[in-house]
């Protein structure tokens, strides 16, 4: 990790360890600079996973692979027998005996995985430190190594060499009636003294900190999610928080801290009595200085999410044969948010005005804005506006038709300076955008700009940047795989997002939330502004943070 990138994280962690408290105090009196609370911007967060290239929390346990069946006697890695095994509520392994239902069980081990995607070393090495309770045999493997003369029994002591990929524990066996529990896996620097107090990582800590605006729908995992009743919340003592398993507080806590704004997505499944709680418990927890963004699910219009054909089902059952199908899911879609805004408004009372209710639309249709915002088959509820809506969001990406098949025996032939050309300019492709990639997304928001400006509401992105990844069978093309990951590193794609997030702000463009934070680039797509933590820097993380400082936000109440 580059020496000036490590002093900034030795010195948050020298701040946070401090305390909750303290570290609070520190970050609501400026800590996080002056861009923090005056850019224009904010930031999507990458979904939490084992395989992901963010290392967010210091406990690893948090961020691990979900439990994996073994037989080691038949070298058999997965059995996929996890539905079987027998959990505690926390989602701790209590014995290698399967739960009622189950079959004999075809596994006598049960494992988990960290940093098991390609990180090419990319993430810390060094001195783990593994704390349980209970007891049984926990074996490590692969980049790990039990320091046997450090260790002691509840407390494991690891030498991880990330050159070495991932890696994995294993549970071997269980002692009858005192299974191994409470498990945290404390990252290099950190224990059980001064890890729980720090809870998130450094690194992630100083990616994120000029972000204004922080969404969890991934962390949520908000598209396709089965969230419907608040008693089935994650819980802070879960085992871990993948797979969109996060609680309310983690996320509560991460925007404390870094003196951002949290945007939640509410689960399209989300009963009233869900939406309340949820709000209740926001409200409980984050600062008073800070705003709170509720959206409700994610990109309805979306055919490849399922929360769209459910919404769809449920505007049919509401409205019966009104309109086409696709009305009638925009029609719902514009009623469950008014009544979303309606739940978390009443459940805010005098400090509803913090409150930002967002309506979600298709950047490229702004009907999606227009039939949701007005929802005319809604006769009892009609405008969902009149609800206490602030603003509509699209996601302005661009770039996305490049990657399609109908382009693909050109655009594999492509230079760099071709694909830039077509980026900035236009005119590379036959039946293109005119202007290019960039200048098409103008007309987008200018119609969305429209409508919005109609209905008294701001026009914000949930997400935006270049899009720029092969699709229908093109991901699998290696030629342009290559040229569009090389695209994203190159320093003309910084120069391209100056020029589309001044395009942004001329189109009356308000808060802008790029997609995303950090991420890996492979086939199926370049999102991270960078691709590791440990990346002083990229040319997309530069260009946003350049324009946040260059182009403090500019809209009516943004500097409160």
């Amino acid at each position: 990790m580059p020496c000036h990138v490590r002093v900034i994280s030795l010195l948050l962690f020298t701040l946070l360890s401090l305390g909750d408290a303290v570290a609070q105090g520190i970050f609501s009196n400026g800590f996080e600079g002056t861009s923090n609370r005056a850019t224009s911007l904010g930031n999507n967060l990458d979904g939490v996973a084992d395989y992901a290239s963010s290392y967010n929390f210091v406990d690893a346990m948090k961020q691990s692979r979900t439990w994996i069946t073994q037989n080691t006697q038949s070298g058999i890695f997965d059995t996929e027998d996890a539905a079987c095994l027998d959990l505690d509520a926390n989602g701790y392994v209590q014995s290698m005996t399967p739960k009622a239902g189950c079959a004999a069980p075809n596994y006598n081990a049960v494992g988990t995985l960290f940093f098991f995607g390609d990180l090419n070393g990319h993430y810390p090495s060094g001195r783990y430190v593994v704390t349980y309770e209970g007891q049984g045999d926990i074996s490590y493997h692969f980049a790990a190594t039990k320091n046997l003369a450090l260790s002691a029994p509840g407390r494991d002591v690891l030498d991880v060499n990330a050159a070495n990929g991932g890696w994995m524990m294993r549970i071997d066996a269980i002692t009858a009636g005192n299974h191994p529990r409470n498990i945290h896996v404390w990252m290099p620097g950190f224990d059980e003294g001064n890890g729980p107090a720090q809870r998130f990582h450094p690194d992630f800590l100083a990616l994120i900190a000029h972000n204004r605006v922080l969404r969890f729908m991934d962390w949520m995992g908000t598209n396709g999610s089965s969230a419907e009743h608040f008693v089935d919340r994650p819980q802070v003592d879960d085992v871990r928080w993948t797979e969109g398993q996060m609680p309310i507080e983690v996320m509560v806590d991460l925007a404390n801290r870094v003196n951002a704004d949290p945007w939640f997505n509410m689960p399209h499944r989300a009963t009233d009595d869900y939406m309340t709680q949820f709000a209740s418990l926001v409200k409980s927890l984050l600062r008073a200085d800070r705003l709170v963004y509720v959206e409700y699910s994610n990109e309805v219009w979306n055919g490849q999410f399922s929360q769209g054909n459910y919404i769809e089902d449920q505007g049919t059952a509401t409205f019966g044969a009104q309109g086409s199908g696709f009305d009638r899911r925009l029609n719902w879609h514009g009623l469950r948010t008014a009544q979303m805004c309606d739940l978390w408004k009443a459940t805010w009372g005098t400090e509803a005005d913090r409150v930002v209710c967002v309506l979600g639309a298709q950047a490229a249709n702004a009907y999606t804005q227009t039939q949701a915002a007005d929802c005319p088959m809604w006769t009892t509820g009609r405008p969902c506006t009149g609800h206490g809506l602030a603003a509509v969001a699209i996601a302005p990406y661009f770039g996305g038709y490049i990657g399609g098949p109908e382009y693909q025996s050109v655009v594999q032939g492509w230079t760099l300076d071709d694909l830039f050309s077509e980026l900035t300019s236009g005119g590379q492709l036959s039946g293109g955008p005119s202007g290019g990639a960039i200048a098409e997304t103008a007309g987008w928001i200018a119609s969305h700009r429209s409508a919005a400006n109609t209905r008294s509401l701001s026009l914000i992105a949930y997400e935006g940047g270049q899009h720029l990844v092969g699709i229908f069978g093109v991901e699998n093309n290696n030629a342009i795989t290559d040229l569009l990951t090389s695209a994203n590193r190159d320093p003309r794609m910084g120069q391209a997002y100056a020029a589309y997030l001044s395009q942004w702000k001329a189109q009356g463009g308000e808060l802008f939330v790029n997609f995303t934070a950090s991420g890996d680039y492979s086939k199926w797509g370049s999102w991270g502004a960078v691709e590791f933590l440990d990346q002083p820097s990229t040319p997309k993380q530069q260009a946003l943070r350049d324009f946040g400082l260059s182009h403090p936000c500019w809209w009516a109440g943004c500097a409160d």
